[in-house]
């Protein structure tokens, strides 16, 4: 929800960023141009899951229970895992969830998270989140 912008560039944002605004019709999506270049690499992230991705980003700080649950402050590590375990729910495609459900154990354990662990635990938190969506 609110507005896309397209910049004819690449960035180190993986493709897109999620800009909270003051309402959801200001908030802001910016697709550079290195989503569409992942999105021609059937083995990259769908330009739908990088979307998706940040659609998450925008559920977390739109959706009352999910702000509740995040207003006292997370890391950056923790709010990227819990957007793409909500693209996850949210991706139409089975590939696209599949790709941001691994994305978000690929974070986990990148972080110091135990691999077999990570998949537990983040399955069990994903669908704790499908319920409360």
């Amino acid at each position: 929800m609110g507005r896309v912008e397209y910049r004819h560039l690449n960035s180190t944002t993986g493709g897109a960023q999620f800009g909270l605004s003051t309402n959801v019709e200001q908030d802001l999506l910016v697709v550079d141009a290195q989503a569409f270049q992942r999105d021609a690499d059937p083995s990259d992230f769908s330009l739908e899951a990088i979307i998706a991705h940040e659609r998450g980003h925008q559920l977390l700080a739109r959706r009352p229970i999910l702000s509740r649950m995040t207003a006292s402050g997370i890391s950056p590590v923790s709010e990227e895992i819990l957007a793409s375990l909500l693209g996850s729910i949210i991706a139409a495609k089975n590939k696209d969830r599949r790709d941001l459900f691994a994305k978000a154990v690929v974070e986990a354990v990148t972080h110091g998270m135990n691999a077999e662990h990570a998949v537990a635990v983040l399955h069990e938190l994903r669908g704790n989140l499908e319920k409360t969506l």
